[in-house]
């Protein structure tokens, strides 16, 4: 053996040993004592671009596994006919004209559109769209059985968890979980309900630590508001009104996480950051905070109602009652 062969199989051994003895000191019997952050990416900068990447494939996959239908951005011409060729093909023997004839005249008439003299460009992007439409449309007439529902269910959540966990202040990556979990038909258990609780008090506690960027701190007022929904649920049921201790505390904490938001986001428009985002986004953070704040007025609204069925009774108020009624 040479000695460069020798060389590298000894740096190989060496590498192989290393790991060996790294791997034995983060374990404490038979579990593991770190958190399967590889890389420590969750949280990170790397972590918050994969949560907003991840949006598109979670998007696909429910679409496909779970509504079984090609997503609308997906679908190229086919999103404005709106058709579906599983459920919306023409019985045989009959063709789309025969089922509209008024579209007669359209096909008729020679289209003016500049599509008729395509470039080659716009010929092979339009094919390339085709192919993707063919590539995801279902061809199955049969909706997925039980078992593999559940299998595709399991799957999305997986990938929700794993999105959150890149970055628990992403709004999307937040609600899209907390909506998985909450619907009945997909979670809605005791046990999911549990979880919606515990991933909603990580977005809050993870908005905390954000001093410059004022978009998590919508993502806490929305987990706080989802907090409070989950815990008037069971006096909402019952047809009993939602105890004013309970409306108080949670109007705190939804009202300190949006004036958080207007600060840090008055900061940013002063240093200039808020500039550097896209108009795309900046319109987005702005419709989620004036609906953040829209409902957030409820709490008032909520709040002066249970103070006055609260408020005694004037000492008349009674006597006058019964003497209209027994006048009537």
């Amino acid at each position: 053996m040479s000695k460069g062969l020798l060389f590298s199989a000894l740096c190989i051994l060496s590498g192989i040993g290393l790991a060996a003895t790294g791997l034995s000191s983060l374990r404490s019997g038979n579990s593991p004592l770190h958190s399967r952050d590889t890389f420590a990416i969750q949280g990170s900068a790397y972590g918050k671009l994969l949560a907003r990447l991840s949006e598109t494939t979670i998007d696909r996959v429910w679409h496909l596994g779970v509504e079984q239908i090609v997503p609308h951005y997906m679908s190229g011409d086919t999103a404005n006919t709106g058709r579906n060729p599983l459920t919306d093909s023409h019985p045989q023997g009959e063709t789309s004209t025969q089922a509209k004839p008024e579209s007669t005249l359209a096909t008729a008439v020679p289209s003016a559109s500049p599509k008729v003299n395509a470039s080659p460009i716009d010929r092979g992007k339009k094919w390339i769209q085709e192919r993707v439409v063919a590539q995801y449309t279902r061809t199955n007439p049969n909706s997925l059985n039980e078992r593999h529902l559940a299998t595709v269910h399991r799957d999305i959540e997986k990938m929700l968890l794993r999105s959150f966990k890149m970055d628990p202040t992403h709004y999307g990556a937040y609600d899209s979980y907390h909506l998985f979990l909450t619907i009945s038909e997909f979670g809605g258990s005791p046990q999911a309900n549990e979880q919606a609780k515990r991933i909603a008090n990580v977005a809050i506690s993870a908005a905390f630590k954000e001093n410059e960027d004022p978009e998590p701190w919508l993502t806490a007022a929305a987990a706080g508001m989802n907090l409070y929904l989950m815990a008037a649920t069971p006096y909402m049921d019952k047809g009993t009104p939602v105890p004013l201790e309970l409306l108080k505390e949670y109007r705190n904490k939804v009202g300190f996480c949006l004036e958080r938001f207007d600060e840090i986001q008055a900061k940013s428009e002063q240093s200039g950051v808020w500039e550097g985002l896209s108009t795309e986004r900046q319109m987005e953070i702005a419709e989620r905070s004036l609906f953040a704040k829209r409902t957030f007025k409820q709490f008032d609204v909520m709040i002066a109602r249970a103070e006055t069925k609260s408020l005694p009774k004037a000492p008349g108020e009674n006597i006058a009652k019964s003497d209209s009624d027994e006048q009537e």
